[in-house]
């Protein structure tokens, strides 16, 4: 055999030239065999042989190929060669930025960071990272150069960077926008959300890169967030916070406060407003200083002024004010003894034909020592009657006698009633009420409609009908009847003579009997008509030990009579003695 050194003298990447010695700087092959990389990353190789070239070249029998992995996989890239011979096998990385870099020179590993192993011709790479992705080729160099190249897809799930700030601080009516980008491979997508609630557009989440938020005011307040998925790993977010400057506004939870004297009252406003607005309570223009008269904050939006043993002189008008660099406003309330409205509770259906009873609830801190019922008929298409008066029923709550009486309950809330009489049957009415205490009157309740039942129609008078059948004389008729069928399971009897039977209808005396029917319900659709007259229905029957029927005819009128009694006895004793 003969001995050949081979030189490695120098390999050159695209960003720096490496001088690598190995063994010594000597390397013991069947080949003299110097190789160099120059910048362009085109491999030069310098082969001095002492030897003949073999007639056949190697080839590679593996195929490039595409593969996908995510980062933390391992990934096996085939470089089998038939003929391979003395040649030697050299496997490289060329990254998506260009980059060249000579993994291995035959069974020689050049580069060491990498957890690349070789196996025979195959090299497996371990644990891959981002930075793996790219080309890899497998190279031999004959003449010319024979090579296969493999690609490197490397996954990773999707990161979310936010491009906008972090918390964004707008006038109100501007308009503001939100951005986000997201690395990933696959791409991700990126959708938008609010933290607790929907969009200002109503959708629940918007797809795109940014949202845009136009003509903002204090309800775009709040948290949105971004969130991008490629379907790797968990999904990724981030978020971003708006703020919205405007003046101070004011919302009340009460503009009419009811309450009784000795009692705690507490007056509330809401105020928004960015900066924070400072609040004041007065009365008459007049600032509130009283031991009696406490103003509160629950730190966030809820201002109180507490009136505590509220007196006579408490009721009327009080003002809160807020202020703050960007304006001023002010909301009015109102401490009042008055009751409130009352709420009917009938049942519409409830009336009588002629009466109703209205059921009112009267929320009063102060007894109800009066109420004003109004109340009036509606046309036959339910329509008020535009003209036509109400009809005022004005009385105090003492009244014990009459024909209305309100029962009082004890409490704010007092049940009261009264009965309405002479109205009409089958009727539409609307009514409303309103109630006084020692402060004044309430508002009118709402318009309340209820209804009369139908009158009932007047039973009429009993019928009587009558009518008198009169039985002629006795007549005898005789007929002959053949003796029954009899079957026999042995020999057969005789056949018996025949039978005669005979029949005699005698004359009976006549009875007379009286009943008395009561006439058919008639549904009257108006007034109801007078009932009819009673008439008497009367009908004969024979004495019990004959059988006769009668009527007022005689002669043929009697034999047509008889003749239909016969044919019903024949018919009734055909069947016995079939």
């Amino acid at each position: 055999m003969v001995h050949v050194l081979f030189h490695v003298h120098e390999i050159r990447t695209v960003q720096r030239q490496h001088n690598i010695e190995a063994i010594g700087s000597q390397v013991a092959y069947d080949d003299h065999y110097e190789y160099d990389e120059d910048p362009t990353g085109e491999e030069v190789s310098d082969y001095d042989e002492e030897y003949t070239t073999p007639d056949v070249l190697p080839v590679f029998t593996s195929k490039e190929q595409h593969f996908s992995v995510e980062v933390g996989g391992d990934i096996t890239f085939p470089c089998q060669v038939e003929n391979q011979g003395a040649h030697v096998v050299m496997f490289k990385h060329i990254h998506p930025d260009g980059e060249h870099r000579l993994l291995f020179v035959g069974a020689m590993a050049l580069k060491q960071t990498l957890k690349l192993t070789k196996d025979g011709n195959s090299f497996k790479l371990s644990g891959v990272r981002r930075s793996h992705a790219g080309s890899y080729v497998c190279r031999i160099e004959t003449s010319p150069a024979i090579e296969v190249t493999h690609t490197l897809d490397v996954q990773y799930p999707a990161k979310v960077r936010r491009v906008s700030q972090e918390v964004q601080q707008v006038v109100q009516g501007s308009s503001v926008t939100l951005e986000c980008r997201a690395d990933g491979n696959p791409p991700a997508a990126i959708s938008w959300s609010r933290q607790h609630g929907h969009l200002p557009s109503g959708a629940q989440s918007e797809e795109g890169l940014s949202i845009t938020l136009g003509d903002v005011d204090r309800h775009v307040e709040g948290t949105y967030i971004c969130t991008a998925s490629n379907g790797l790993g968990r999904p990724s977010s981030a978020s971003m916070t708006i703020k919205v400057k405007y003046p101070p506004e004011i919302i009340t939870e009460q503009a009419i406060l009811h309450t009784g004297e000795g009692d705690e009252a507490k007056l509330v406003c809401i105020v928004h407003g960015r900066p924070t607005p400072t609040v004041t309570w007065t009365r008459g223009g007049q600032a509130i200083n009283t031991d009696r008269h406490i103003s509160s904050h629950d730190g966030l939006h809820r201002h109180a002024l507490t009136v505590k043993h509220v007196k006579d002189d408490d009721f009327g008008d009080y003002t809160c004010t807020a202020m703050s660099p960007l304006g001023r406003t002010n909301s009015s309330l109102r401490l009042t003894g008055l009751p409130r409205t009352p709420r009917l509770t009938s049942s519409p259906a409830g009336g009588e034909k002629s009466s109703y009873t209205l059921t009112w609830e009267a929320d009063s801190y102060t007894p109800v020592i009066m109420y004003r019922l109004q109340y009036r008929k509606l046309n036959d298409n339910r329509v008020s009657q535009a003209t036509g008066p109400w009809d005022i029923k004005l009385h105090s709550t003492g009244t014990t006698t009459g024909p209305a009486v309100a029962p009082l309950s004890s409490g704010p809330v007092q049940y009261m009633s009264h009965a309405i009489s002479d109205l009409e049957p089958a009727t539409d009415y609307e009514a409303t009420v309103a109630v006084e205490n020692k402060f004044g009157w309430s508002g009118d309740s709402q318009i309340f409609h209820f209804y009369t039942r139908k009158a009932p129609s007047s039973a009429p008078k009993s019928e009587t009908f009558s009518s008198t059948f009169h039985a002629p004389k006795s007549e005898t008729f005789s007929s002959t009847f053949p003796p029954p069928r009899v079957r026999h399971l042995a020999a057969p009897s005789r056949a018996p003579k025949s039978e005669t039977f005979s029949s005699t209808f005698l004359r009976p005396k006549s009875e007379t009997f009286s009943s008395t029917f009561p006439p058919p319900r008639v549904r009257h659709l108006a007034a109801p008509s007078d009932a009819p007259k009673s008439e008497t229905f009367s009908s004969t029957s024979s004495a019990p030990k004959k059988v006769a029927v009668g009527q007022s005819a005689s002669g043929g009128g009697a034999r047509c009579v008889a003749s239909t009694l016969v044919a019903a006895v024949v018919a009734l004793a055909l069947p016995l003695l079939s």
